[in-house]
């Protein structure tokens, strides 16, 4: 899922979007004056739940994006074949 919102700094969002439940990771793709766009990763295949979470959670600040993604080939493999770990 990639978010972009402004009024909020990338250490912020990442802060706030740890919180969100179902939020397993945040990744910062572009910081500049204008916002803050964000890859977030789903503990689970959670997306319409977690893309509420996340709305919520960004109050305060202007949500000016919030898309889900279709899972890249890449992420499937690694989650088929790795373990979680801690």
């Amino acid at each position: 899922m990639t978010v972009r919102v402004s009024g909020t700094d990338g250490a912020a969002l990442s802060r706030r979007l740890a919180e969100v439940p179902g939020v397993k990771k945040t990744v910062i793709l572009r910081e500049d004056s204008t916002g803050v766009t964000a890859r977030v990763f789903s503990k689970s295949n959670v997306n319409g739940v977690l893309a509420g979470n996340i709305a919520e959670a960004a109050h305060g600040w202007r949500l000016e994006e919030l898309h889900t993604e279709e899972g890249r080939l890449d992420e499937v493999f690694r989650a088929i074949t790795m373990p979680d770990t801690q």
